[in-house]
């Protein structure tokens, strides 16, 4: 679990720790991520839904990172990772929103 968050993947025990694990895990991900891309396209979405998504993900960056980083503080004062793994769950959702988003079709603009 703390090789996903890096700074601590050297110490995580068992086979959290493992670079070989953490390298197939990544390779999953890829996996999932492009079959998911894949599925997407056959959505059409309306182009100001999509714009709606765009801004949100401009906004999301800067709340997920802030986030992120009350996360690392919590962990390295009190070794409570729940705030971190709650920014990368909450990000990740939001990745396979806009990449949702992002893949479907623009419906045309009926006049």
């Amino acid at each position: 679990m703390l090789a996903i968050f890096g700074s601590h993947a050297a110490s995580a025990p068992g086979i959290w720790g493992n670079p070989l694990f953490t390298f197939l895990m990544v390779i999953l991900g890829i996996f999932i991520f492009l079959k998911f891309c894949s599925w997407a396209k056959k959505f059409s979405l309306s182009a100001g839904f999509k714009k709606t998504v765009f801004i949100l993900t401009g906004v999301g960056l800067v709340v997920f990172n802030v986030m992120y980083s009350m996360g690392n503080k919590s962990f390295a004062q009190n070794g409570d990772l729940n705030g971190a793994l709650i920014a990368f769950l909450a990000s990740m959702a939001w990745v396979f929103i806009f990449a949702f988003a992002l893949m479907a079709e623009t419906k045309p603009r009926s006049e």
